[in-house]
């Protein structure tokens, strides 16, 4: 029998522990975008090595940070959350998974992780108003790759509620119009209003027509928001419903669009609880204190609840 070197009876042992060897990843950089009073907007972007199998979020509140000294050694005080597979909810446009390419940046909302998918994570509750945290993020690892340090950690804060972070009802608005004397015009739809149109709208009885009594609450919706009341993400996926299922239908008087209570019924609704106070930041409590909202268009407004 022919005896192996030693060199050829160690070198698959070579070869195979340097094929177990994992590449180090690069830390993400995580910065704060911005903030309502249950959450906190988050852009994530990968090193340079990128985050091939995800990436992991950690955060807690100032304070219990403080208390512990820093960020404690038991994974379990902190809150986190790893993301690692396809987001559904809040979609970054190009996106298509939280394992990401290297440069490559993802949006992420911390506090609306509840119907999150991609998402592995038992801390998917809204955080705390007015309470600032630290957060810190690292590329996770796994086969053929070693997790990543962390990033430095950065701050963010969620908003209190302020005096107009409240909800008036359609019959205010019908009532005040100097109260948005501002506003010089809402899209319903397709459809742009002068406020002139929005006002005459106020005043048609709906009479079985769906598209009326939808526009009535949409019109309200829409008003508070530019108010300041901070609304609940499903009542600004009821306001994008409307207005699809609105579309090029022209709400009279200004036009005879028309559509069957049935099918606006849960929308309607919906709106209404949220311009009442039964959903939502809850309804003023000194209607004469509402004051006039900002010269600000609906366009600009939608902006800052993607």
């Amino acid at each position: 029998m022919k005896r192996l070197s030693a060199a050829a009876i160690f070198l698959p042992t070579i070869v195979l522990a340097a094929s177990a060897i994992a590449v180090p990843l690069d830390p993400p950089a995580v910065s704060v975008i911005g903030s309502d009073r249950t959450s906190i907007t988050l852009d994530v972007t990968a090193g340079a090595s990128g985050a091939p199998r995800g990436f992991t979020v950690e955060w807690m509140t100032l304070a219990d940070f403080q208390s512990a000294g820093g960020w404690p050694a038991d994974p379990t005080v902190a809150q986190g959350s790893d993301f690692t597979g396809v987001p559904t909810l809040n979609v970054t446009p190009g996106i298509l998974s939280f394992r990401l390419d290297a440069g490559t940046c993802v949006r992420v909302l911390l506090g609306r992780l509840f119907d999150e998918t991609g998402v592995t994570s038992a801390d998917r509750e809204e955080l705390d108003e007015g309470t600032e945290y630290v957060i810190r993020a690292w590329a996770s690892g796994g086969p053929g790759f070693e997790q990543s340090l962390s990033c430095p950690t950065t701050r963010g804060v969620t908003l209190t509620r302020g005096p107009n972070d409240c909800t008036v009802t359609l019959g205010f608005w019908k009532n005040h119009p100097e109260n948005w004397s501002r506003v010089a015009s809402l899209v319903l739809g397709d459809v742009t209003y002068s406020r002139f149109e929005l006002l005459a709208i106020f005043d048609q009885s709906a009479r079985g027509n769906g598209l009326i009594s939808l526009a009535h609450q949409l019109i309200s919706a829409k008003l508070n928001l530019l108010l300041g009341a901070q609304p609940p993400s499903l009542v600004m996926t009821a306001i994008g419903e409307a207005d699809a299922l609105i579309g090029s239908n022209v709400v009279p008087p200004c036009g005879c669009g028309y559509l069957s209570p049935g099918q606006t019924s849960s929308l309607t609704k919906l709106l209404t609880d949220f311009n009442g106070g039964t959903l939502g930041p809850g309804h003023c409590t000194d209607p004469s204190k509402v004051v006039g909202t900002e010269p600000e268009t609906w366009g600009s407004l939608k902006q800052r609840y993607r």
